[in-house]
């Protein structure tokens, strides 16, 4: 079949999970035959297809990032002011390429991810007379305390319109349904990891400027922002560090709440302890994956959590946090509470002191992903689109 997909995020132009899985998900399904028209913002990057049947559409240049706190007000890091009048005219501008590429194509169904699409999608799909799908990688009520009216009512429409939705997780099934969306309509498709990118062996200390001679390394990987947990995260370094001062945490990523991190390490009497890596690239998170003697993902919600496949896949055992939805599918992961620093850190303890957990662990990873490909996932998406075409009534 062919598809209209909506996005704004495809490698180069990636700052999270969402663009991953895209990418991944888009050259699964062309290798199945299936045929995709990716639309996203113009980045200024060039663009590459990963595969002939796949083509990049670039629709205008946007400042859109997904994955930014943002206030009620609408202003925060990149964005400005005109948030919402941004998000308005490229899902104006989508949806009138979709249908006048339709013309030629003659698309099969649409198939739109996350929120500032939803609106594009559902225009377009009245314009093309064709279902729409729309997949859920998080909602507002997981990227922050405080959820904006605006963005969930972007996120309700799309929840209430869609023909099929597509949830990452159970939890993220749950989250969906509170944005209006039958239950029924609504089918989990877990996320997967490419393994063989990650199996490249366990040699040496590889990344440039870190001393870490005679010291395990506790890794920390995502962005910085208060639904990903940091403070958690440097609160328990500061327990275990009580104990054992030969480990060494890593915090590696970019965010808002980088500053804070910083001011907070010094305050707790970190500075030796802990660096601050900043964005890696995917070549030095395989690095860093692999050199870790413990991944840690405390998020305080994550509708599912790549990163932590990607550890497992690396060989490194990891601990996560019981509000993720990578919980419900790993089995060799050690879960805990977000906020029990105090159980958190007697967990790292465990793992980095007792050699026959740590091995079983990650003797228990490779089972864990077994399943848990991207040739799976797309198969899976491609049965609800099928059941979509189905119960398609125009």
């Amino acid at each position: 079949m062919r598809i209209a997909m909506l996005g704004w995020e495809f490698p180069p132009f990636i700052s999270g999970g969402l663009g991953v899985h895209c990418y991944e998900l888009t050259r699964a399904l062309a290798s199945m035959g299936h045929e995709i028209d990716f639309y996203l913002p113009a980045s200024g990057k060039p663009l590459a297809s990963p595969h002939a049947n796949i083509r990049l559409i670039e629709v205008a240049p946007t400042v859109l990032r997904p994955y930014f706190m943002f206030t009620k007000k609408g202003r925060m890091a990149t964005y400005g002011d005109g948030l919402l009048a941004a998000v308005n005219s490229y899902n104006d501008l989508v949806a009138r390429m979709v249908e006048e590429n339709h013309k030629t194509r003659h698309y099969d169904l649409i198939h739109a991810h996350d929120w500032l699409t939803c609106t594009g999608a559902i225009s377009a799909a009245g314009r093309i007379c064709r279902p729409h799908v729309q997949t859920f990688h998080s909602t507002e009520f997981d990227r922050t305390s405080t959820p904006w009216d605006s963005i969930l009512a972007f996120e309700s429409r799309g929840a209430k319109d869609a023909l099929r939705i597509i949830a990452v997780s159970n939890r993220t099934k749950d989250m969906v349904a509170r944005l209006g969306a039958d239950p029924a309509r609504i089918r989990v498709v877990y996320n997967a990891v490419d393994a063989d990118k990650y199996r490249h062996g366990r040699e040496g200390r590889p990344l440039p400027g870190i001393d870490s001679r005679g010291k395990k390394i506790v890794l920390f990987l995502g962005r910085l922002t208060e639904q990903k947990g940091p403070v958690q995260f440097l609160h328990a370094a500061k327990k275990v560090l009580e104990k054992d001062p030969n480990v060494l945490f890593l915090v590696a990523g970019t965010g808002e709440l980088l500053p804070l991190l910083i001011n907070l390490s010094l305050e707790l009497g970190l500075e030796s302890h802990v660096r601050f890596l900043g964005y890696l690239p995917d070549e030095d998170q395989k690095r860093i994956y692999a050199a870790s003697d413990l991944y840690v993902m405390p998020s305080t919600s994550e509708p599912f959590g790549i990163t932590a496949l990607e550890a497992i896949a690396s060989g490194t055992p990891v601990i996560l946090s019981k509000t993720s939805g990578a919980s419900e599918v790993v089995r060799s992961a050690v879960r805990v509470d977000f906020w029990d620093i105090k159980g958190m850190a007697q967990k790292i303890m465990a793992i980095l002191h007792y050699a026959p957990l740590k091995e079983a662990m990650v003797n228990l990873g490779g089972r864990d992903l077994a399943p848990l490909t991207w040739a799976h996932t797309a198969s899976q998406t491609e049965a609800v689109y099928q059941d979509a075409l189905a119960n398609y009534k125009p």
